[in-house]
């Protein structure tokens, strides 16, 4: 769903354009690069973890008054962000291009599909993203935040949304006065699929409940925008090897959420099917073939995939191919800073008279945890199926 470009769902209390927020987002990166100029070999150390620093440049929007930025943690997420061992290789040229718009290539809004109904900012190529969030989930990501680059460290292939930049935008009048604050979360999209496949695109969002009474699947899933739980008619087959990885990392990752006692997350799937020649069909089985060693840019030349190219993640972001060849899947856990608080257990209270648990997301974290673990374990196959590529590597047999 279309909207103008302003960033937050209020549009009546708030009306600031979206070239003013990436003029945030790039004041408060150039910031970073001007105050931390210290080699990325030069280690964290805990007062980056906290820092909340307010920026000396201020953004003028075009409805007057002005932006004034406060960056959370720069120095932290700009090491996420460029330091080789978190595996996202963003340097900062490409950042900075990412969400410098020009007449050819603007960046696009849009509205959630969430009952929040927060909007959405994609960067110039898409590969980006902006939201806003609470303060409570602010507080979640900041208290968090050592921790979460660590898990990154140990799981460089880690499922879990990447959060790339975290900033709180005041809205000061010219009279001086602080009319209302805003959080901005950037973050890496996991639905940047290349443009020739979204025609056959699908998108799940799915947090392993069981549907509530009256909710019934859409009939027509690719006028119904994202998929939910109600709608999951099928299992994911997937190669010996991809089952393992996504297996495997699923579990690392849910850890990590019950940890920090996390819920109301999802596993966002995205299904393409390509049309492929049997030529281009072997070429494409061969590339995502782990035994091949071929490297990211080569994956990306033969799958026609754009995603930021990771070495160590041949899998998860340039996709993961369905075990007879004819799928793409993307996927990523997204929503990853709502923890379990008084309004959640108070929720979890009351609805536990009208619903089953297993109908519910305002359970415990572990309880959570556990029901999503096994749910996304169970919907991702790798029994063999007959494959029907002549020449097709021995891994997808």
């Amino acid at each position: 769903m279309a909207c103008c470009f302003s960033l937050f769902y209020d549009t009546s209390a708030m009306n600031w354009g979206e070239s003013s927020i990436a003029e945030a987002i790039l004041t408060a990166s150039e910031d970073a690069m001007k105050t931390n100029s210290v080699s990325l070999d030069h280690p964290l150390q805990n007062r980056d973890f906290s820092e909340a620093k307010m920026l000396d440049d201020a953004v003028t929007p075009a409805t007057g008054g002005q932006l004034h930025i406060v960056s959370y943690a720069p120095r932290a997420f700009r090491h996420f962000r460029e330091d080789p061992k978190f595996n996202n290789h963003i340097t900062h040229a490409d950042w900075t291009q990412e969400w410098t718009a020009t007449k050819d290539k603007p960046r696009s809004a849009e509205l959630g599909s969430g009952k929040s109904g927060a909007a959405f900012i994609k960067s110039i190529n898409g590969h980006y993203m902006i939201k806003t969030i609470d303060k409570r989930e602010v507080q979640v990501q900041c208290e968090s935040l050592n921790d979460y680059l660590n898990h990154f460290e140990l799981s460089p292939n880690s499922l879990l949304m990447r959060h790339l930049m975290l900033l709180g935008v005041e809205e000061v009048a010219e009279s001086g006065k602080v009319k209302m604050t805003k959080y901005i979360l950037v973050f890496e999209n996991i639905t940047d699929v290349p443009a020739n496949m979204k025609l056959s695109m699908e998108i799940y969002d799915l947090k392993g409940r069981v549907p509530k009474p009256g909710k019934l699947p859409h009939v027509n899933k690719k006028a119904s925008g994202t998929l939910k739980d109600k709608d999951l008619m099928r299992d994911f087959r997937v190669p010996p090897a991809a089952h393992k990885m996504i297996v495997q990392q699923l579990e690392k990752d849910t850890e990590y959420l019950k940890k920090h006692n996390l819920m109301d997350y999802s596993l966002l799937l995205i299904i393409v099917k390509p049309e492929l020649t049997l030529e281009k069909r072997k070429q494409v089985a061969q590339a995502y073939d782990p035994a091949a060693g071929l490297s990211p840019a080569t994956i990306r030349s033969i799958t026609g995939t754009h995603t930021p190219l990771r070495p160590k993640s041949q899998y998860y972001h340039n996709g993961v191919l369905s075990h007879d060849c004819h799928e793409i899947f993307f996927m990523g856990i997204i929503d990853t800073l709502t923890n379990y608080h008084s309004l959640k257990k108070l929720a979890n209270f009351f609805k536990q008279f009208a619903f089953f648990e297993q109908q519910l997301s305002t359970i415990p974290a572990d309880e959570y945890g556990n029901r999503f673990q096994s749910f996304c374990t169970s919907i991702f196959r790798h029994k063999p199926r007959v494959s029907n590529i002549v020449g097709a590597p021995s891994s997808f047999q």
